[in-house]
């Protein structure tokens, strides 16, 4: 007996055979470099860091000195507070222009004018900010730095909110 072959035999034959000895480097199902979680660690990580004695002797001199000086701007600010609140009640009922009115506004200036220095001592921090920004968190150095900006921040924040509601008051 003899069986005819198909036409399509030869064909496959002669694809199994391409595959049984091709030679090369196929892709491996391995997880590639760019898949790979890479650990990244900053240079110098795990260092203490910390001040010289200079820089700490430096630090906390200008630390007792805008801390002086806050506590001056904040007297100075309480006086002025009492001196408006007091210009203010004189003038509730009287009309733009009056000399009640021009007292209170007179009032209001000098409470401006009291609450000013803030800004110079905001501005003297920052290079004191940026000098114990690398130090840890739980630093006392940083802590003192960052408790007087937070100190400062709070004191330009409490004279906006009077001198917005002086000017309410007076019409403005």
């Amino acid at each position: 007996m003899h069986f005819p072959v198909p036409h399509f035999i030869p064909l496959v034959a002669l694809l199994l055979s391409g595959c049984v000895f091709a030679g090369g480097d196929f892709p491996s199902l391995k997880p590639r470099q760019a898949e790979t979680p890479r650990i990244i660690t900053a240079p110098g990580e795990g260092l203490l860091i910390a001040l010289s004695a200079e820089e700490r002797a430096a630090l906390s001199a200008d630390i007792e000195r805008e801390s002086e000086s806050l506590e001056t701007v904040r007297r100075d600010m309480e006086a002025a507070q009492r001196e408006l609140d007091s210009a203010i009640a004189g003038a509730r009922n009287a009309k733009p222009g009056s000399e009640a009115w021009s007292a209170a506004q007179m009032a209001l200036s000098r409470f401006d004018l009291a609450r000013s220095p803030l800004g110079d001592i905001d501005a003297r921090l920052i290079s004191l900010l940026r000098m114990v920004d690398s130090l840890p968190a739980d630093n006392p150095d940083r802590q003192a730095v960052e408790s007087l900006a937070a100190a400062v921040a709070r004191a330009g924040a409490n004279g906006e909110t009077a001198m917005q509601a002086a000017s309410r008051s007076l019409g403005g």
